[in-house]
């Protein structure tokens, strides 16, 4: 059956958890770029795209492969002879271990939108905040495939370091803000306490450690009938990354927050709750989309 061009519904594919996104939902994706940078406006972010791959290097000091490897993507490539291909080429058709001789690059998949920008702050020691804005095309090896659940998704964040009260009250300020936000677009966010999948036998520990500090708040949305999921969030790291890269504030660690905006989540949620066209939608949707 022919999609009507207006469609923004994502069309899945063999590898759970990878969708195919047609031009209407590209459109959407633009909008909400539009939307979330006239947000922020009155903040002095500095604008970056980031790369879906970083250094393994950096992934590695910032601490997310002893805390996510179940998450991480490496990339790897062949590092055999010609002959040795000649060898393992015939696999391929038969589905078969072809890739015996790939081994890990210096490069990973990128879990999170924010990761690089800490790495750009080293040495430093900032005397005003820092503040990024940045968007990437990010990947994590979920072990689900329910809806929203991808493996590969788009991830805009607004990132900043400085002192501790700066950000938590930048924290403070932005989850308010994106809440208000989400309300415009006709969506019912709900503001929970949560903690990260973390792995290992210590995960109960951290976990526990980071909701009695109140590190992290999601908010949650339907993004299908009875399906709930965190289309954003809001977050304290504290010194982590400041300790980790070595940059300072006013003398001490800095302490670093960021908002995170699930670009593909937050448009699957539009069209649960307003319809796969959002040419269709209410003129007030629109408006608060598109800045009308």
């Amino acid at each position: 059956m022919t999609r009507h061009p207006d469609d923004a519904t994502p069309l899945p594919t063999d590898a759970p958890g990878v969708q195919l996104q047609p031009a209407a939902y590209e459109k959407l994706l633009d909008a909400l770029r539009g939307s979330i940078a006239r947000l922020a406006a009155d903040e002095p972010f500095e604008r970056l795209v980031v790369p879906p791959v970083i250094s393994r290097a950096t992934i590695e000091r910032a601490g997310y492969v002893a805390s996510f490897p179940h998450l991480l993507g490496t990339v790897h490539s062949y590092t055999g002879s010609a002959a040795d291909w000649r060898q393992l080429a015939p696999l391929i058709a038969e589905s078969g271990p072809w890739h015996l001789r790939q081994t890990v690059s210096d490069l990973v998949l990128l879990p999170a939108a924010c990761y690089p920008v800490y790495a750009t702050l080293a040495g430093q020691d900032l005397k005003q905040p820092a503040r990024f804005g940045v968007e990437a095309q990010c990947f994590r090896q979920e072990a689900t495939a329910e809806p929203g659940r991808l493996r590969t998704f788009r991830m805009a964040e607004l990132v900043t370091a400085g002192t501790p009260a700066h950000c938590l009250d930048w924290r403070e300020h932005w989850l308010a803000r994106v809440a208000d936000w989400l309300e415009a677009l006709g969506l019912k966010p709900s503001i929970d306490l949560a903690d990260d999948p973390f792995f290992g036998g210590g995960r109960r520990l951290y976990q526990a450690a980071q909701r009695a500090q109140e590190l992290k708040f999601e908010l949650r949305v339907e993004l299908a009938d009875g399906l709930v999921q965190a289309i954003a969030s809001a977050n304290i790291h504290k010194d982590h990354f400041g300790e980790a890269f070595a940059f300072a504030a006013d003398g001490a660690p800095a302490h670093t927050a960021c908002t995170a905006f699930g670009l593909d989540r937050i448009a699957l949620a539009l069209l649960h709750t307003h319809g796969p066209r959002p040419v269709d939608w209410p003129a007030t949707i629109s408006t608060a989309l598109n800045g009308d």
